[in-house]
């Protein structure tokens, strides 16, 4: 298992500086936040390229591109069809990137709310998306995600039977699985078996106060909950349980770091980045004992 930072830790720098700096720090790859200030739609392929060199260079690999496109329950058939414009910029991105993954929403409402027509209509477009991908070479990956149609990884599951297409898989996410009480770890990696592509990695946990600093607030089965971001291995979220499974059942990619904590001082990315990575080995080196 390879660790990478998501570029959003960085955002206040260049994309640019952020691979460099990612490299300098000594992660294997970079999560390429797919909108200002790094690699907003429009980006020219000359620029793409730039990038491309600039990742070969540093010795960094793109997992996966975090692209905003989707939400289309929140969306009119017009702006779904912008949608999938904009879906076709970043696959053809991707693409010079040599970036096998772009992430792509199918939107909400939260599972407690979904009806078969909300799931049906998510993945008529999901699977358009995915034949757009496809013609780039292509994989669209989902993001399980609270408040979403993709919630738990049977209902992830569920909506990929629907879309059918070979070329769409899932991004592993126990941080956004925690907030809805679903189960991230082993029977999670088992259920998604080998339709798991990505990991995203991140901390946090249910707090009272909703004023607390990198605190936030959302609508759970249990109501309105405030939860707390905290760097990894600081929160709620277990994560040994899942790395372990993980090297058990063989999965070799990447695991995204994706810490939400406000950085303190003019170089406090560098310090959040810094801390996340020691943390992410550490539990990679103690999943691998405990698997052994």
């Amino acid at each position: 298992m390879k660790p990478a930072l998501f570029s959003k830790i960085l955002d206040d720098r260049s994309l640019e500086s952020a691979i460099d700096l990612t490299g300098e720090l000594g992660y294997d790859g970079i999560e390429i936040q797919a909108s200002e200030p790094h690699l907003p739609p429009d980006t020219s392929h000359e620029r793409a390229e730039r990038i491309r060199n600039r990742l070969d260079e540093v010795g960094l690999s793109v997992p996966c591109l975090a692209t905003y496109t989707g939400y289309y329950d929140q969306l009119t058939d017009s702006e779904a069809e912008a949608e999938l414009e904009t879906l076709e910029q970043y696959a053809a991105l991707a693409e010079i990137l040599d970036c096998e993954l772009v992430r792509h929403k199918p939107g909400g409402p939260p599972l407690r709310d979904a009806t078969d027509d909300d799931f049906e209509r998510a993945a008529g477009y999901v699977r358009r998306a995915a034949d757009v991908a496809a013609e780039y070479g292509r994989t669209i990956g989902i993001e399980i995600h609270a408040g979403r149609l993709v919630e738990t990884a049977d209902s992830t599951m569920e909506l990929l039977d629907l879309i059918d297409r070979q070329n769409v898989g899932v991004i592993h996410d126990a941080g956004n699985m925690c907030i809805v009480d679903a189960e991230y770890g082993r029977a999670s990696i088992e259920r998604l078996a080998d339709a798991l592509v990505h990991v995203h990695v991140k901390d946090l946990q249910r707090v009272d106060d909703p004023t607390l600093p990198d605190a936030f607030e959302t609508e759970t089965n249990r109501g309105e909950e405030s939860f707390q971001f905290r760097p990894l291995g600081e929160g709620d979220v277990d994560h040994l349980p899942l790395f372990t499974a993980l090297v058990e059942a063989g999965y070799d990619g990447y695991l995204t770091d994706e810490c939400s904590v406000t950085p303190d001082g003019e170089d406090g990315d560098i310090d959040v980045a810094r801390r996340e990575l020691e943390a992410l080995e550490r539990t990679i080196e103690r999943a691998r004992s405990a698997a052994d």
